[in-house]
């Protein structure tokens, strides 16, 4: 069987309308039945609050154990340490981390489970590590409002060393063969305002044609290494002295918060349903009719500044500043009371130079 869980974070419109046969609930739902889900059936997860209950569900172990792996971001690390011998990291307690040591330039702190880049912080040597750990307990406080325990750790944490490079992500699966299969390659641009982390992804044909067989043979060894069949990954990546270092790994799914539904606008298939399908892509035919365009995942945040419980977004005006630069293909309104951004807009742009230009949106405008 195929199953979606559905959660508090899903809003890929494939939940919505999905193929023929495949059962769609939500976690809480899933709670309140006897569904258990075996090395037979293909489950796909959207929202981060639902992977626990999932877990709880799965008779498969080796599939429970590839998503303990990957979700915990220092398990992910001690998996990976044969790929990656030389990378340092460690776990603390964030009540720990005014006594910590920093030997190197730069280091990152990150939850041990965590979401949408919370309580991530790029901390340098001779900070001062009582301020940071304050700063990051707020923030984690503040975002446990989206994000359960399970999802957003509050106390533990992990350290590892900073990665400078740009970055990129992958919508891949293995399939029952264990065979890695890409899905969509983005390069993931830093916004101008730091506090819009995922502000835009995008996908054109020279990142496949750069990296498309290095990504399929990275992803085959950590098949090998952690032994997936039938499992959707959303990994993000640093390319590092040309080599790519993950940053992390997000277990049965692809990229969240709609972005996986980019893939479906830019090139007319579900990746989901290619998922459950065991289906794979000619990415070299998919690109011949659309070599010159660049597709664009745009996420619209809640007011940084603006106080965005006692105001309300304009849709309206973000439609227009974006048709002035770039074609919308999919425009989705989101609540802003329930989700900490209130809009993805779905673009393609024939210029990237203009595609980049929205890396400067500032979102208090487009609050009133």
């Amino acid at each position: 069987m195929h199953y979606i869980i559905t959660g508090n974070s899903d809003i890929s419109r494939y939940s919505n309308s999905p193929d023929a046969g495949t059962i769609v609930m939500s976690g809480e739902e899933l709670v309140n039945c006897g569904i258990r889900f075996s090395d037979q059936d293909k489950v796909y997860v959207p929202s981060e609050s639902s992977l626990s209950i999932v877990m709880e569900h799965m008779d498969n172990r080796d599939c429970t154990e590839g998503i303990l792996k990957l979700k915990d971001k220092y398990s992910c690390r001690v998996a990976l340490k044969p790929l990656y011998p030389k990378f340092r990291f460690c776990t603390m307690a964030l009540k720990d981390l005014p006594k910590f040591d920093i030997k190197a330039e730069k280091i990152v702190i990150k939850p041990r489970k965590g979401f949408f880049g919370a309580g991530v912080r790029i901390v340098e040597r001779g900070a001062n590590l009582n301020d940071v750990a304050q700063d990051i307990r707020r923030e984690v406080l503040e975002k446990a409002r989206f994000f359960p325990e399970s999802v957003l750790s509050k106390e533990e944490f992990v350290a590892e060393e900073y990665i400078e490079g740009e970055e990129y992500a992958v919508d891949m699966y293995y399939d029952h063969l264990g065979k890695p299969t890409i899905m969509n390659i983005y390069k993931h641009p830093e916004a101008m305002n730091k506090h819009y982390d995922h502000l835009m992804y995008y996908s054109n044909k020279s990142l496949f044609d750069a990296y498309l067989p290095t990504f399929e043979n990275l992803f085959h060894k950590l098949g090998e290494a952690l032994q997936l069949v039938s499992f959707p990954i959303h990994a993000e990546f640093k390319l590092h002295n040309g080599e790519f270092v993950p940053i992390e790994f997000n277990p049965m799914r692809f990229g969240g918060f709609g972005l996986s539904d980019l893939t479906y606008f830019s090139f007319g298939f579900q990746p989901i349903s290619f998922y459950f399908g065991d289906q794979h892509t000619d990415w070299y035919e998919m690109w011949q009719s659309r070599g010159g365009t660049h597709y664009a995942f745009i996420l619209a945040y809640n007011s940084a500044k603006v106080d965005s419980r006692n105001m309300q977004p304009n849709h309206d005006k973000l439609w227009k500043y974006l048709t002035d630069r770039v074609e919308i293909i999919n425009y989705v309104k989101l609540d802003y009371r329930e989700y900490p951004v209130f809009a993805i807009a779905y673009v393609k742009s024939d210029d990237e130079n203009e595609l980049l230009k929205l890396l400067s949106l500032e979102f208090d405008d487009f609050f009133s």
